[in-house]
């Protein structure tokens, strides 16, 4: 039976780590790959670096899609940001066994339920919680 490799990762839930910037990982990890021909590809860490984005099955053993929102709170705690369309967003996490690593991205459906988990780059969340411009005014560029 074939599996998607992207979606058989888990999340770790530990929080102390520091996040790593999409620019360092873009630098790094081809140097990594190529210095060590032995370890065996982190294909978390190549999904992430190619797309900004990796989906995970679930975070730790009891947030998966399905998951309500009040057991989502209950298991992480409180998201470190709250997107307008409902999406929760918590930075500092992990994908077990891999170098893995940026902010969960938890959206939910109409019925309050997980439809969706996703690990993404610092550089992706800082995008998704960026404010839009003010309807009308689009800034294309400064004068100098």
């Amino acid at each position: 039976m074939k599996t998607n490799l992207a979606s058989a990762f888990t999340l770790s839930l530990s929080n102390g780590l520091r996040t790593v910037a999409i620019v360092a990982s873009l630098l790094v990890l081809p140097a990594f790959a190529s210095a060590n021909n032995t370890a065996p590809a982190d294909r978390a860490a190549e999904l992430l670096a190619l797309s900004g984005s990796v989906p995970v099955k679930n975070a730790g053993p009891y947030v998966e899609t399905g998951t309500f929102r009040i057991q989502v709170a209950t298991t992480l705690g409180r998201p470190g940001a709250v997107l307008a369309d409902g999406t929760w967003l918590y930075p500092n996490r992990e994908i077990a066994d891999t170098d893995v690593k940026g902010t969960l991205v938890v959206k939910f459906d109409a019925k309050g339920q997980v439809s969706n988990l996703s690990l993404v780059t610092p550089a992706v969340a800082t995008a998704m919680t960026a404010p839009l411009p003010a309807a009308g005014k689009i800034l294309v560029a400064n004068r100098q």
